[in-house]
């Protein structure tokens, strides 16, 4: 009876899949239909009552508008019963490399820019309904698969968590995984902390040291646009001066990087998906910070502070004051994003993983790279016990 019982169940429970997914239905948006996939991405994102920036119909309309005309890309939509399930942004990566080949690239979500001028998307994601996470995929996948033209799918910072059912479908993609160092605000707030007393002693004492140092500095908490706009010009300055004191161009050196930056200010802040701060030392702007709201956690996407020589450490100061100011107002967290920068370390009490994938079509280009890969380890263990008995005969 248990046999049949369970014989039955699993009938019933194929009869539905396969009822549920002759009501899906997959419509694809080309470029001349952009407003209406926007009106139908906000639609699904009020529905869902979703927070996070970067799957936002506000940063992917942003994005559209300055990277549209030099991506090529279109929109893929999950539907079912005639409503959207599931939506994500697909894009022709323009000028990217395999070692030293061209190559043909495609990317999900805002990405695949020309070098240079690329947003640098983190925490990247689709917007799914829950429950739809393992059917879009696996749509999105068997729509990739009909496009010939491109020779690698790249998934570009994602979370770690929102990588489990490509993990599934492609388990020979390469992922290349880095740590996002973060402050955990809502584990001090528990804990009846501020900031200071979360962090290294050596942290703590050179964070004392300076405010000591610099007497009164006056952090600004901007979530108005008209100030946040004139903020982000401070930022820019600052930003600028600075790289371009190492002989370095600075972000915003490319303009199509500016103009998406000023317009994604004035949009995100008075969406409160975006905070500025703003640092002063007697009247002088001396630090400014550019944090995108992802459901409450902040993150640290953009910033200006002014020269080491005339103000040491006065980007460690602006985050604290700034880290300080998010944990008042209730914030989860204050995440730094991915790189090897000394204050992430001092500052943060957490990480996380954000990951690159890579899917790789076979073809003549990726078995030279490989090749050129195995011959490169190949070399580099040959040379390191020739290295090593000079050392010795020394």
């Amino acid at each position: 009876m248990l046999s049949t019982a369970t014989s039955i169940r699993s009938h019933v429970e194929s009869v539905a899949k396969t009822e549920t997914s002759r009501q899906s239905r997959w419509r694809i948006y080309a470029r001349p239909e952009m407003d209406e996939a926007l009106h139908a991405w906000r639609r699904l994102e009020v529905e869902l009552n979703e927070t996070r920036f970067a799957n936002s119909a506000t940063w992917i309309n942003c994005w559209l508008r300055h990277y549209g005309d030099c991506v090529p890309h279109h929109v893929l939509a999950l539907e079912q019963a005639g409503e959207v399930r599931g939506l994500t942004l697909v894009t022709a990566g323009q000028q990217q490399k395999l070692g030293p080949f061209d190559l043909r690239t495609c990317h999900l979500g805002t990405a695949g820019e020309i070098p240079g001028e690329s947003v640098v998307v983190e925490y990247n994601r689709p917007l799914v309904a829950p429950g739809y996470e393992a059917e879009f995929a696996e749509g999105v996948w068997a729509h990739l698969q009909h496009d010939l033209k491109w020779e690698q799918l790249r998934l570009d910072g994602v979370h770690a968590d929102d990588l489990q059912e490509w993990s599934r479908i492609l388990p020979d993609a390469d992922v290349r995984r880095r740590e996002s160092r973060y402050f955990d605000l809502q584990l001090a707030r528990d804990a009846g902390h501020d900031v200071l007393q979360q962090l290294g002693s050596s942290t703590r004492s050179n964070i004392r040291r300076r405010l000591k140092k610099y007497g009164t500095l006056d952090g600004e908490w901007i979530d108005s646009v008209e100030t946040a706009a004139d903020a982000f010009e401070e930022l820019i300055t600052l930003h600028q001066a600075r790289w371009q004191a190492v002989g370095q161009p600075g972000a915003f050196a490319a303009p199509r990087f500016l103009e998406f930056q000023r317009e994604l200010v004035i949009r995100m802040v008075a969406e409160q998906r975006a905070v500025m701060f703003r640092v002063r030392h007697e009247g002088e702007t001396v630090g400014c910070l550019f944090l995108l709201n992802d459901g409450g956690r902040l993150l640290d996407y953009l910033s200006g502070f002014a020269s080491f020589e005339e103000k040491p450490s006065i980007g460690l100061v602006s985050h604290y004051l700034c880290m300080q100011a998010a944990l008042e107002r209730g914030f989860a967290a204050y995440d730094f994003l991915v790189g090897e920068k000394q204050h992430k370390q001092n500052l943060s009490n957490a990480a996380t993983e954000l990951c690159w994938l890579t899917w790789t079509r076979p073809s003549w280009k990726a078995c030279c790279y490989e090749g050129l890969r195995s011959a490169k380890r190949l070399l580099k263990a040959w040379c390191k016990p020739a290295q090593t008995s000079n050392q010795k005969s020394e």
